[in-house]
């Protein structure tokens, strides 16, 4: 729904992820004593119909990628998406982000975009605490969603009126929680937030051992 909201605007939102997604990819790129090389994973959460997917995958051909979604509808049309474009097709598999199918310390970098505003306040730590477990010592969460009221009090009406308006019922909610918090709590650390226009983002790195 923010999407709908915002139109061509979301593509310019979503894509702001790349950036602090190379810097992450740089530092686990770094070779590691005794290691195997192997393709750095990235996982989408809420993938969707992989629009975030598809422009990671024009940014940077050599990584393995996935996605995970709850509804097999929009798997169909990402796969169908995805197809239509040569290069690796990224794996997806449909379950819910706060019980991913993934074994622990298995990604270098997760991405979500536009998920945690339709969520309730529980849910949003279950996943939280679920990208904390998948991801790789070192590794990178990156979320990207709606400003909050903290950030852009003069945006207040717009967001009192965007759940009445798209039946978000955790819209406001979400616009008052703390989610730099909740990922400490899970043990991210180095949690940072940008805001950019009606956007936000935190990056949140997995302390190494």
């Amino acid at each position: 729904q923010v999407e709908l909201l915002f139109g061509g605007t979301a593509d310019a939102m979503r894509r702001r992820i790349l950036v602090p997604l190379n810097a992450a990819l740089n530092i686990q790129q770094t070779p590691k004593p005794a290691q195997k090389k192997e393709p750095l994973r990235v996982l989408d959460v809420a993938c969707g119909t992989a629009r975030t997917l598809k422009m990671v995958r024009e940014v940077f051909p050599d990584v393995s990628l996935f996605g995970i979604d709850l509804s097999p509808a929009y798997l169909r049309k990402a796969n169908q998406s995805l197809s239509e474009t040569p290069g690796t097709l990224p794996q997806l598999v449909q379950g819910k982000g706060e019980d991913m199918p993934y074994r622990d310390d298995f990604f270098d970098a997760l991405t979500c975009v536009f998920l945690f505003h339709e969520l309730p306040g529980p849910v949003r730590q279950q996943i939280i605490d679920e990208a904390y477990r998948v991801t790789t010592p070192g590794g990178t969460f990156i979320i990207c969603d709606s400003i909050q009221m903290i950030d852009t009090p003069e945006l207040e009406p717009m967001m009192i009126n965007f759940p009445a308006l798209f039946h978000e019922p955790f819209y406001r909610d979400y616009t008052y929680d703390n989610l730099s918090d909740r990922q400490n709590a899970a043990g991210f650390a180095e949690v940072e937030s940008e805001v950019h226009f009606v956007s936000k983002y935190w990056i949140a790195r997995k302390p190494v051992d």
